[in-house]
């Protein structure tokens, strides 16, 4: 594995086959010096992640188990390098630290939050101001009274469901909504204030 060189050099992102996972890439290559896209049902997967300085873990459908090797991946990188999973991707953050998972009652697919809860001063919010409108496209969210001691709750909607959490020892962090949504005003400040981070 590489060692670290700051500003990021090469950030890995895991696609769980999903739509969105364009958009993110579209937003983040700017930000870094190369973006590698790699499917879940790659076989080459974990050789192109293991390349890389950071990982992104991409919204996708389902559960992360059924995501193809998103909780391999996680076996074998959780906590050597810097990731940032969206969606889904905290979802099995969450679910991979001892974190449960529950249904909606409602799926908000194409729906606002209203982020008004933060605990602490999150890197990925460095510069904004709450309330903080984020767009959410989910039916599935983290348990937040199922979380471990070493997952940090950040931030949570307006209806009480978990919007954003770090593992620290593990340089590791989880956004429910999409940055890069345009229902997420900020994603771009969001997404450039988590590279920032890791320098």
């Amino acid at each position: 594995m590489r060692a670290y060189l700051w500003p990021m050099q090469r950030l890995a992102v895991l696609d769980n086959i999903d739509s969105f996972t364009n958009n993110l890439v579209h937003r983040l290559e700017p930000m870094v010096e190369q973006v590698i896209v790699t499917r879940n049902d790659d076989p080459k997967a974990m050789n192109r992640i293991a390349s890389c300085d950071a990982l992104l873990l991409s919204p996708g459908p389902g559960l992360p188990e059924e995501s193809g090797c998103l909780m391999d991946v996680l076996d074998a990188f959780h906590g050597k390098m810097p990731i940032l999973g969206i969606c889904l991707g905290m979802q099995a953050l969450a679910q991979h630290a001892g974190a449960r998972l529950l249904p909606l009652s409602e799926a908000m697919h194409g729906r606002v939050a209203h982020i008004q809860q933060v605990n602490g001063s999150p890197d990925w919010l460095a510069g904004i101001s709450l309330p903080l409108d984020v767009g959410l496209y989910h039916s599935w969210a983290v348990d937040d009274k199922t979380l471990p001691d070493s997952i940090l709750p950040q931030a949570w909607s307006h209806q009480g469901v978990l919007m954003a959490l770090s593992i620290p020892d593990k340089k590791s962090v989880g956004l429910q909504f999409h940055p890069e949504s345009v229902m997420t005003p900020d994603g771009d400040t969001i997404l450039q204030a988590w590279v920032n981070s890791l320098s």
